[in-house]
C-alpha cells in the first residue's frame, strides 16, 4: 500500500513535468539539426542500445552524418567529452560510461553531457553531423526531438505494469502517446497467443510500430568473432550486468540446447556493474557475458561476449528518412 501510494505521488509529478515543458512554462532549446530520441517508459533493458545502434547504422549507410547524444550513465568523467568521432575513440569506457562506449566501439560518433543541448553543440563544432540520435531521451525534455521513438520490451510491456517505484514505469502508461514510432523487442521470444495479445493492443494505440528480429549468431572476444559452434561440447558460465539478466540468461539457454554445449553456472550482477573484482570459479571450460559487460573486463581469454543485434523492416528506415525531409 505504501509504494501504491508513493507511486501515484510520483506520477502526478511525471504528469506535472510533461505538461509544464509541453505549456512552454519549462523551456525547451532546440539544436540546428534534426533530432531524434530513442527511449522508453521504463527503467531497465528494453532494447534501447541495440536500436541506437541499428539506426545509427541505417542513417550512416544512406548518406547521413550521424552524432549519438548520450548522459553517459554512471561515467566518472565530468562537463560535456566527446567520445568518438566515428573513427577515433578518444577516452575509456569509465569516462564515457558503458553504453556510450560500446555504442562508440560500432564506428558512431558519440558526445556524453548531462546536458544533450550542450553536447549537440559541441558535436557540430567538431564535426559534420546531419542528424542527432538521443540516446535514451523520451524523458529529456530540455531538448527539443524531432522524432521520438519508444522501445517495448514485450515480455513485459508497459501497459502491464506500474509507476515508480511500485513498478518499473518512468512516466504513465498513457504517455505513449507522445512518441511517433513504437519498436518492440523479444516479441519473438513469446507464445503466440501473448503475440496476439500485444499486437491487438499496438494496433488500438494507432502509432506506427515494428517488430524487431533479434540476431544472436557469434562470439567475440573483443578482437576476434567466432562461430557459436566453438560452444560445442563445452561447460559455460554465464554471467552479465544488465537491468534484466533473466532475459540473456534465458537467450542462452536455448543456444545451449541448439548447439549442445552444458551451462555450469549463472552469476547475476546489478546493472552497470563494473567487475573490478570479477572472480570467476574454474569449473566452466569458458565463460559468456554480453558485449557491453565485455568492454568492462581485462583481458581474460576464457571469458567471450554473446555478440546482438537486432534487424527491422526496411519501412522503418523509410518512415524516419520520410519524417527528416
Amino acid at each position: 500500500m505504501l509504494l501504491r501510494i508513493l507511486s501515484y505521488v510520483y506520477g502526478a509529478g511525471a504528469y506535472l513535468r510533461r505538461e509544464l515543458y509541453e505549456k512552454g512554462v519549462l523551456k525547451t532549446k532546440k539544436l540546428p539539426r534534426p533530432v531524434i530520441s530513442i527511449g522508453n517508459l521504463s527503467v531497465g533493458g528494453t532494447g534501447k542500445t541495440p536500436l541506437t545502434i541499428y539506426t545509427a547504422r541505417k542513417l550512416i549507410e544512406k548518406g547521413f552524418n550521424v552524432c549519438v547524444l548520450s548522459r553517459g550513465y554512471k561515467r566518472e568523467s565530468k562537463g560535456t567529452v566527446v567520445v568518438s568521432d566515428g573513427n577515433n575513440i578518444f577516452v575509456n569506457w569509465r569516462e564515457s560510461g558503458d553504453e556510450a562506449f560500446l555504442i562508440a566501439r560500432n564506428g558512431i560518433p558519440v558526445v556524453v553531457s548531462s546536458s544533450r543541448y550542450e553536447a549537440g553543440m559541441k558535436a557540430l563544432n567538431s564535426m559534420d553531423v546531419d542528424v542527432f540520435l538521443l540516446d535514451d531521451g523520451f524523458q529529456h525534455f530540455q531538448l527539443h526531438r524531432d522524432i521520438d521513438i519508444i522501445t517495448v520490451d514485450a515480455t513485459k510491456p508497459f501497459w502491464e505494469d506500474r509507476l515508480l517505484p511500485e513498478g518499473r514505469l518512468r512516466e504513465p502508461p498513457e504517455f505513449y502517446r507522445y512518441a511517433d514510432i513504437i519498436v518492440v523487442s523479444k516479441i519473438f521470444s513469446i507464445d503466440e497467443i501473448k503475440k496476439k495479445k500485444i499486437i491487438e493492443k499496438l494496433d488500438s494505440f494507432g502509432k506506427p510500430y515494428f517488430l524487431s528480429t533479434e540476431k544472436m549468431n557469434s562470439l567475440t572476444d573483443g578482437k576476434r568473432i567466432y562461430s557459436l559452434e566453438f560452444l560445442k561440447g563445452k561447460k559455460v558460465g554465464i554471467f552479465s550486468g544488465l537491468g534484466n539478466n533473466r532475459q540473456f540468461f534465458d537467450a542462452i539457454k536455448d543456444l545451449s540446447e541448439r548447439y549442445s554445449f552444458e551451462i555450469v553456472e549463472f552469476i547475476s550482477f546489478p546493472d552497470h556493474y563494473d567487475y573490478t573484482d570479477l572472480r570467476l570459479d574454474k569449473k566452466a571450460d569458458i565463460w559468456l557475458t554480453t558485449e557491453k559487460d565485455l568492454i568492462k573486463i581485462e583481458k581474460n581469454e576464457s571469458i567471450f561476449a554473446l555478440k546482438y543485434s537486432i534487424d527491422l523492416r526496411p519501412d522503418y528506415m523509410d518512415m524516419i528518412i520520410g519524417r527528416l525531409k
